[in-house]
């Protein structure tokens, strides 16, 4: 028995909308590593990770955050991207004197599985290797 039509509906908008705004924060988060280049080379640093991982990990969350628009992609994207916020949330726990808040990642894990299950169905399957 499937959804009256309404509920639907309802359930496809609010995931386009967890979509756009996980999209644009990703986009922004990811633009932002090149914007402030010099305080986040220094973050990174406090993090233990090398100065020029900022722009890449910038990259990634940029690529990460236009690939959730493409339903066929969006729940590998938002796989990625739940992955990089995983490491910014253990980075910013365990680093002393960080400014940063660890709920920011945490919500947007929580978001990014959101979008990972409602495009489960459209993702693109890979293809079967015969071993």
């Amino acid at each position: 028995m499937s959804a009256p039509k309404a509920v639907r509906i309802t359930l496809l908008v609010s995931l386009w909308l967890v979509t756009t705004l996980q999209g644009l924060a990703m986009i922004d988060a990811g633009w932002g590593k090149f914007k402030s280049f010099d305080g986040w080379w220094y973050w990174f640093g406090q993090f233990g990770f090398p100065g020029w991982f900022s722009p890449t990990i910038g990259s990634v969350e940029i690529l990460g955050g236009i690939l959730l628009f493409v339903p066929s992609l969006a729940t590998y994207s938002a796989v990625v991207l739940i992955g990089v916020m995983t490491v910014a949330f253990y980075s910013i726990v365990t680093t002393p004197q960080t400014a940063m808040s660890p709920e920011d990642p945490v919500v947007a894990m929580v978001l990014l599985f959101v979008v990972a299950a409602g495009f489960w169905r459209k993702r693109k399957q890979l293809p079967k290797t015969d071993p």
